[in-house]
């Protein structure tokens, strides 16, 4: 995964014509993470100045993607580690940037096991680099000659094909610090989409930074969840050093759904929670 960053990401921006000592693409190095990429909530799709989306894309890679790859990384390792019996399962991205719960996922599972990615962003810049990091990574050899990648802008027009029983992870990492989400829609469209890929068990994974600010609409966030049949087990405050950045308060939580079963009744068909 080192070597995919530097080579599409660092080395992209330094072999640039428009970087310089003192730029990355033209732009004041020390105003980037303010002015350029909004502190990771700008938006992606538009330019400023003489950048294009894409290179903003390009520059959140630069300055978010690092510290977000370690985060999550450790923590799949952890999540993995609790359910070691975890296979094909489907994992679906919402906010993916480009492409970080993704190559994170991979890093943890292993190429030995296959499974499905959907990574899900407004940003049409986010998607493509995504996309292109996705390639890349099976180029490197980091996925199973059957892990799948999909990318586009609309949860609810996903195809996920038939049911499945196997494990459904959703990530939400860092998404709930945009000021404009709407957690209400967010819930329902997760619900709708577990509820599409089928009755195996399903766990949505939250991180976020544990400022106040950015964290503020997590309670209303897991509360919606929980009343869709979600049960939380784990919400933590841990202070993240295994990385070469700064340490830094994450917020992680962890809801569960229990695999489903269906059990016909008089003509109709009842869905209950496996014990």
């Amino acid at each position: 995964m080192t070597q995919l960053i530097s080579s599409e990401i660092d080395q992209r921006i330094e072999n640039d014509h428009r970087t310089t000592a003192a730029t990355f693409l033209g732009w004041p190095r020390n105003e980037i993470f303010r002015d350029v990429i909004g502190g990771g909530q700008a938006d992606f799709n538009a330019s400023i100045g003489h950048l294009s989306g894409d290179d903003r894309a390009l520059l959140y890679a630069k300055y978010n993607q690092g510290r977000h790859l370690d985060e999550l990384r450790h923590a799949f390792a952890r999540l993995l580690g609790d359910h070691g019996n975890i296979a094909r399962p489907t994992v679906v991205d919402l906010g993916c940037g480009p492409f970080t719960a993704g190559l994170s996922f991979a890093a943890s599972l292993g190429p030995q096991e296959p499974f499905r990615y959907f990574g899900v962003d407004r940003a049409t810049s986010m998607l493509s680099l995504g996309a292109l990091l996705a390639e890349r990574a099976r180029e490197y050899g980091a996925f199973h000659p059957q892990t799948t990648c999909w990318f586009g802008d609309d949860l609810g027009r996903v195809d996920f094909g038939p049911a499945r029983g196997e494990w459904t992870l959703v990530v939400a990492s860092y998404l709930l610090a945009s000021p404009t989400i709407d957690v209400g829609l967010l819930v329902a469209s997760i619900l709708t989409a577990v509820s599409s890929i089928g009755p195996g068990p399903a766990a949505v994974f939250y991180t976020n930074s544990a400022n106040r600010n950015a964290d503020a609409k997590y309670p209303t966030f897991r509360d919606a969840l929980m009343q869709g049949g979600f049960e939380l087990a784990v919400d933590d405050v841990e202070r993240f050093a295994d990385t070469n950045k700064s340490p830094k308060d994450v917020h992680y939580a962890l809801l569960y759904r229990p695999a489903k079963t269906t059990i016909q009744m008089k003509g109709r068909t009842n869905e209950v929670a496996k014990a």
